[in-house]
């Protein structure tokens, strides 16, 4: 897990999840505060997990992003290769 700190304030959080015996690792849970969209936060978070990611040695990330995060993606290099469909089960 990342937290970003602003003044020592959490302002955004997500986490990295290593597949271990594949190539692969998934970005999972970003969030930025309100106040702190549109400020580069989220995208500097996906930028670091990235990172680590590779020093680990993964080499793909997965992401199930938002309609509001893929643009950032798409700037980050990130290339859609599918869609899913939400289910709400219950009222």
């Amino acid at each position: 897990a990342v937290v970003a700190l602003a003044d020592g304030e959490p302002v955004a959080a997500a986490r990295l999840e290593p597949v271990p015996g594949t190539p692969f690792a998934g970005l999972w849970g970003g969030g930025t505060v309100a106040a702190w969209r549109g400020r580069g936060v989220y995208r500097a978070l996906v930028a670091h997990r990235a990172r680590v990611a590779a020093a680990l040695g993964y080499r793909r990330l997965q992401v199930d992003a938002s309609a509001q995060s893929r643009p950032i993606l798409a700037r980050l290099g990130f290339q859609a290769l599918s869609t899913t469909t939400p289910y709400l089960y219950g009222n």
